[in-house]
């Protein structure tokens, strides 16, 4: 994500000082962002003059305080909150006016506004992966982001970046990690009901979808995809609607993680499906049951009723709920354009 978020800024015009605490890991940031570039190059996107000039113009810290003098810090270590507080802490202690933006998905921005000296210059900047091809960005205040550094950033990352900024309250999952998290768990919930997965992600995509439930989460990897499930579902105090598929968790035990490992919901060979995985789908009832087409209205259902249940709760405008869906999704509509459509049936 580091290295991804320094080449948007590279390739805006902005000079780059990155810093790791690995040289092993400064390195490989350093071999992605030269790939990164020259594939823009390839692409058309920038002119390989503007590639050399990008590269000319990263400095590569040797310790922390080397970013003393930076005007605005992007934090995106792993998400280890332990981790966040020894590198907050220390920025703020060195960096008298700089904003401090952490890129984090799950960890509450209110906890780690507290390891911040200078809290009103703090606030989370949460860019989708990969950060070069997502225009999303979720921005989330903390308890005491003055409006000056709300202000900047979004400028910042609108204006400088070419990003399209949405306001999330600090809650589990932000926007899109909330809303979406029923598209994970519903389909589980009906192929259980008797709708095969392939079938299922096929009905998902009739309707617009870029990808199935199933085949995105192959993609996403099924652990990663769990972890952040289990996260939300502890800090939102274990409802219901948010409890992990016992199916999901056995596939996650015996090594079914996805694409990444040959096998998840589907099978994969060379990089390509090779049909859905068996061991996943002995899981699943077959025959009678729920049609492909009741299985998605059950799926777009629970995610356009968290998308209401988010908006009551404050956590974003009804406008960028569906901005932000349909950019971290490609979905044709969010979700409550799809309402819409439901109701005008």
């Amino acid at each position: 994500m580091g290295a991804g978020i320094a080449q948007i800024c590279l390739q805006k015009g902005f000079p780059v000082l990155i810093f790791d605490s690995s040289p092993d890991a400064l390195c490989a940031a350093s071999g992605r962002i030269k790939k990164g570039l020259d594939a823009a190059v390839a692409r058309g996107k920038i002119a390989a003059e503007q590639a050399s000039e990008a590269l000319a113009r990263i400095v590569y810290g040797k310790k922390l305080e080397d970013l003393g003098d930076c005007d605005f810090l992007i934090e995106a270590a792993n998400e280890n909150i332990e981790v966040k507080r020894v590198i907050i802490e220390t920025l703020s202690r060195i960096c008298r006016t700089a904003i401090i933006a952490t890129n984090t998905s799950s960890l509450p921005i209110a906890k780690l506004s507290e390891f911040c000296a200078a809290p009103e210059r703090f606030l989370g900047v949460h860019f989708f992966n990969p950060p070069v091809a997502m225009k999303l960005v979720e921005m989330i205040n903390g308890p005491k982001t003055s409006e000056e550094t709300r202000l900047a950033s979004w400028t910042f990352v609108e204006k400088g970046l070419s990003r399209v900024p949405v306001s999330a309250k600090d809650t589990p999952g932000f926007i899109v990690n909330r809303v979406m998290r029923p598209y994970y768990l519903e389909c589980q919930r009906a192929a259980l009901a008797g709708c095969s997965i392939s079938a299922l992600d096929g009905a998902a995509k009739q309707a617009g979808s870029p990808l199935g439930p199933f085949e995105l989460m192959d993609l996403i990897g099924l652990d990663v995809n769990l972890s952040i499930t289990k996260v939300i579902y502890e800090a939102c105090g274990k409802p219901e609607r948010f409890k992990p598929v016992s199916v999901q968790e056995k596939l996650v035990a015996s090594g079914a993680l996805g694409r990444k490992a040959g096998r998840g919901f589907y099978l994969y060979k060379e990089g390509k499906t090779a049909g859905e995985n068996p061991a996943a789908a002995a899981f699943f009832t077959t025959g009678a049951g729920l049609t492909p087409e009741a299985g998605w209205e059950r799926v777009i259902g629970s995610v356009i009723a968290e998308a209401e249940r988010a908006f009551a709760e404050g956590v974003a405008s009804k406008a960028d709920i569906d901005t932000a869906v349909k950019l971290a999704m490609n979905f044709p509509k969010g979700p409550f354009e799809w309402r819409q459509k439901s109701a005008a049936k």
